[in-house]
């Protein structure tokens, strides 16, 4: 009976409490600005009057705090406007705005008692304060886990430094390289420019950068250079400009200037460029027509001559055949000559005989190379049989080929005069009829080298040279049927496809004539 008594008593007490509480509430905010039956601060004691500073002290100390707080989130929102990238602290401004509010009705406090709408500021800022903590302990192991600032300043002014490095770096190596340089954006202006290109064009550094590349440009082609551009950054590749056409740049003073350009896209950041690489090739241009007005001379000195060898073989050739014919003339009508008279006249006809060859070497020598001839397959082990049947030789001497000769796509003709003339070098001059020749040969990749090698007489050192010269022989001029041509005929012949000829011989220990020719005829020569 008394624990149920008890228990509804309590029940009893506890409704009550609600009622007045909230009697209390309600009556707060309806009061919250009546200030009757509280006594502005000035008139709490004697000792505000007394010493009317320390209220001062107060009011002027509440009001500062106040405008301080006011302005922190102030600046903050301009700072967070101008940032939009960093998050707004908005608890934390509404704490310092409470903060500094409640301070501002301290003040006033000391005219208007407000002491209810103070109560209310403070448990606001309570209220805050409590709201802000909660928020900033989680942050609280985050911001341990932070880098050390000390450590992230010293790492940024190393990337810093480094950074600068490299950019010094870049900008030696883009002042110092020989050829001109520039970079170009894609709208087409000029972002750097080296002083090769300053140079080359005539202009000062800094009244390029900045410009427009089309500055740079022929009135007449800027239009496609600049649709030219854009399709470049739409799909840059490093390649050279105008491939297989004639570039042409324009200086400052309006010349045309020959150029070849290389293209390297390169990407900065989020920033795509192209680094232009520009070469002068004025130099260059006036080489090649300086080449092609002396190729055309050389072309027509080669046609006057072929016509003077033509003209001379033929228009000597009529004397001489009088000659010859005087000389049998005399011979054949004076049988009683006497035979010192006979010799003279056979030295004659030798000599005749030798001029006639003379005259057609010297055809010979000036068509080489220039023949109209076609491309083929040439078994040279077929080429040296029908070569070595057709020259006369001693019956004693012995003409070997090395089996196993190769299948040449080349003229046949020069290879032909070749074989021909160093096979019969070696059986004129060789000094015993039972002498041997042997024809080798030797893969070198793109070349053959062919050697003809006899077991005669041999050649001194000193002579190796001199043999290759036209008209030269090492022996009386009457002791020899041939025009002293022969191996100037084969030099000229062999370095006219791209070869080479040599000699290696000592005297009494024969010679060996070698020389490269090439497996496949060069494309210049295909007609």
């Amino acid at each position: 009976m008394e624990k149920h008594l008890h228990a509804g008593r309590k029940r009893a007490a506890c409704s009550s409490l609600l009622e007045v509480f909230s009697a209390v509430s309600v009556s707060f905010f309806l009061h919250l600005f009546d200030t009757e039956g509280f006594p502005a601060r000035w008139y709490c004691g004697a000792v505000w009057h007394e010493e009317p500073g320390v209220g001062w002290l107060h009011i002027i100390s509440d009001v500062a705090i106040f405008g301080a707080y006011l302005t922190i989130p102030l600046v903050l929102a301009y700072f967070l406007f101008r940032r939009r990238d960093l998050p707004f602290p908005t608890l934390i401004a509404l704490f310092i705005v409470s903060c500094g509010l409640g301070h501002f009705v301290e003040a006033i406090i000391f005219w208007e008692p407000v002491y209810r709408f103070s109560g209310l500021i403070k448990a606001i800022t309570a209220v805050v304060s409590w709201a802000t903590v909660v928020a900033l302990v989680p942050l609280i192991p985050r911001v341990l886990d932070l880098p050390n600032l000390e450590k992230m300043n010293a790492q940024l002014e190393a990337e810093i430094a480094e950074r600068r490095r490299a950019e010094v770096l870049f900008r030696s190596i883009f002042s110092g390289v020989p050829n001109g340089i520039i970079m170009v954006d894609p709208s087409g202006i000029l972002k750097m420019v080296n002083p090769r290109i300053a140079q080359m064009f005539g202009y000062a550094e800094e009244e390029l950068v900045g410009q427009a590349v089309e500055k740079l440009i022929p009135a007449s082609i800027q239009e496609q250079h600049k649709q030219l551009r854009e399709s470049f950054f739409e799909s840059p590749r490093m390649r050279m400009m105008g491939e297989g056409r004639d570039l042409y740049a324009v200086r400052k003073d309006g010349t045309d200037l020959p150029v070849e350009i290389g293209l390297n896209p390169i990407q900065i950041g989020s920033d795509h460029f192209v680094l232009a690489s520009i070469v002068d090739i004025s130099e260059r241009k006036r080489s090649e027509k300086s080449l092609a007005e002396y190729t055309q001379q050389l072309e027509k000195s080669n046609e006057e001559l072929d016509e003077f060898a033509y003209v001379a073989s033929h228009d000597l050739r009529s004397p001489l055949q009088a000659v010859k014919n005087l000389a049998n003339w005399i011979r054949d009508d004076n049988e009683a000559l006497p035979a010192e008279s006979v010799r003279h006249i056979e030295l004659m006809h030798q000599r005749i005989d030798r001029m006639e060859r003379l005259l057609d070497d010297l055809l010979q020598y000036s068509r080489v190379g220039r023949t109209q001839q076609s491309i083929g397959e040439v078994d040279v082990a077929q080429l040296l049989d029908m070569i070595i049947d057709s020259l006369p030789h001693p019956e004693a001497m012995t003409i070997k080929v090395q089996p196993g000769m190769p299948i040449l796509r080349t003229l046949s003709a020069p290879l032909d005069l070749t074989f021909r003339n160093l096979i019969q070098n070696g059986i004129k001059h060789h000094n015993r009829e039972d002498g041997s020749i042997t024809v080798s040969y030797q893969d070198l990749g793109d070349f053959c080298q062919f050697s003809v090698q006899d077991d005669g007489p041999g050649i001194s050192p000193e002579f190796h040279q001199r043999i290759f010269k036209m008209f030269e022989t090492l022996r009386p001029r009457d002791d020899i049927e041939g025009s002293g041509m022969g191996l100037s005929i084969v030099e000229k012949t062999v370095q006219t496809v791209g070869g080479r000829i040599s000699i290696e011989s000592q005297p009494g220990q024969g010679s060996t004539f070698s020389f490269t020719w090439p497996k496949d005829a060069p494309q210049g020569d295909r007609k």
